[in-house]
């Protein structure tokens, strides 16, 4: 996997987190453990510079969601993106951007 793809992931999961008007510590904190654990070569500084690259950018969560067609990584992207926003209480605006997601990939959210 190439970092621009993992770095398209860690975009997503930050839109997704970011609809309650903030991406705290703890979501960023496990974030970055899902996606070093699955992706050991991703380092702290990419991390750091996808986040960078999602707050300097315009971009919409569809414009991200456009760039990503495997479906073990949109299945890896959502569960990141619900893990991490949950971290400190699912609020419902993150809750509705999740569904969201899943609406465009046309994926089911099994709970």
């Amino acid at each position: 996997m190439k970092n621009s793809d993992v770095s398209v992931s860690v975009k997503i999961a930050a839109c997704i987190c970011g609809r309650d008007g903030l991406i705290s510590q703890a979501e960023e904190q496990k974030m970055f453990q899902l996606i070093s654990n699955k992706f050991p070569e991703f380092s702290l500084d990419y991390f750091d510079t996808a986040i960078n690259e999602f707050f300097d950018s315009d971009d919409q969560i569809e414009d991200y969601l456009s760039k990503v067609n495997d479906q073990e990584m949109r299945q890896f992207i959502l569960g990141l993106a619900e893990a991490s926003a949950s971290v400190d209480g699912l609020d419902i605006r993150e809750n509705i951007a999740l569904q969201k997601a899943y609406q465009i990939w046309g994926e089911t959210r099994y709970e």
